[in-house]
């Protein structure tokens, strides 16, 4: 609670900010970037509702579009000239032939008043004879018909925007991870970031690189002498010094079980992950059809060890010897039946 309010309360130093603030942050304005697209489609609403708002209104001289309509010098003057003929009839000077009604059209806002003043006899009776005549007026109010199109094509481009900022969400595995830094940081335990890589992978990523790492040692500055890949146990030297940096358990020359062929010893065991690497480096004297016969044999000799639930063959070479290495890994593979057996050729053509 008390960093809840700390988030809140304290103006930090944007330098100082840790992830758990970040986050915060981000989903924050995520939110008010939602609960403004909700309010941009409100207002078109509103907006249109208070432009059209003497359609709902009584449709006599207290609508406030009409009020307005009144206030205009042409309703005054066609009004005044109209009661001055009821006038000048009801005194018996012309003839009820002339008498003129007023029919007028008048726009405000996003309303159209129309207005029909009728001259009708009243129940008083005329000095001349008949009845006494008066003005009768009749509003209607109507909406503008552009007006109401052009609201309605603003609203939908608004709620398509809206839909798009609401459906355009953050990928799941996203969100999982920031609820896992905001789960640490209102916590007092540290956030365990748990690794996903398996063994596999981690060996992979290194013999992937050991190329370029491998020409990388043969120059060194100042004219220093550098280190040659000449063999396997040049290899088999670099190789043990980049998986001690990844992992803890790696043991080296492990022997394997006693076979007919005689004993033989494992290059690289690393029993956490019953993984066993095995290390090859063609040359000169060496054919394709050689290479794969001492991958087999090693099949053979390796699946007996208690620790090897997987084998991974490095072949190195730099001389680019392996023409086909598909081939060998689909004859490896079918060899070693449910033993899973990864062959790995660097550097790759």
């Amino acid at each position: 609670m008390h960093k809840w309010i700390g988030f809140f309360a304290k103006k930090k130093n944007k330098d100082n900010e840790s992830i758990g603030e970040i986050v915060l942050k981000t989903r924050h304005y995520r939110l008010l970037t939602k609960i403004s697209s909700t309010t941009l489609i409100l207002m078109p609403v509103a907006f249109y509702v208070l432009w059209i708002s003497p359609r709902f209104e009584e449709p006599s001289v207290t609508n406030s579009a009409v009020i307005e309509m009144m206030s205009t010098d042409e309703y005054k003057y066609a009004t005044s000239e109209a009661f001055k003929l009821i006038d000048r009839y009801n005194r018996g000077e012309i003839s009820a032939d002339e008498l003129q009604g007023i029919r007028a059209v008048h726009q405000v806002r996003g309303v159209v008043v129309r207005l029909k003043l009728e001259p009708l006899p009243r129940n008083e009776p005329r000095e001349s004879g008949g009845m006494k005549y008066k003005l009768d007026a009749e509003y209607n109010i109507s909406i503008v018909l552009g007006h109401l199109v052009v609201f309605f094509i603003v609203e939908l481009a608004t709620v398509a925007m809206a839909i798009l900022t609401w459906l355009g969400g953050q990928p799941k595995a996203r969100l999982d991870y920031e609820d896992r830094i905001l789960e640490a940081y209102f916590s007092f335990e540290p956030l365990a970031l748990t690794r996903t890589e398996t063994g596999h992978d981690i060996v992979v990523r290194a013999l992937d690189r050991f190329h370029r790492f491998a020409k990388d040692l043969e120059d060194r500055p100042r004219g220093a002498d550098g280190i040659t890949v000449h063999n396997e146990y040049d290899v088999q030297y670099l190789l043990n010094a980049l998986l001690r940096l990844e992992f803890d358990n790696v043991k080296t020359e492990e022997p394997a079980p006693t076979m007919a062929s005689g004993a033989t010893r494992l290059d690289f065991l690393l029993p956490d992950h019953d993984l066993v690497l095995e290390i090859k480096m063609t040359r000169d004297s060496m054919s394709p059809r050689s290479l794969a016969d001492e991958l087999i044999l090693d099949i053979g000799r390796y699946r007996a060890h208690p620790g090897c639930s997987e084998i991974i063959f490095f072949v190195y070479d730099p001389r680019g010897l392996m023409k086909n290495p598909v081939a060998l890994q689909n004859e490896l593979t079918e060899i070693a039946g449910n033993l899973p057996v990864t062959l790995f050729v660097s550097p790759r053509t």
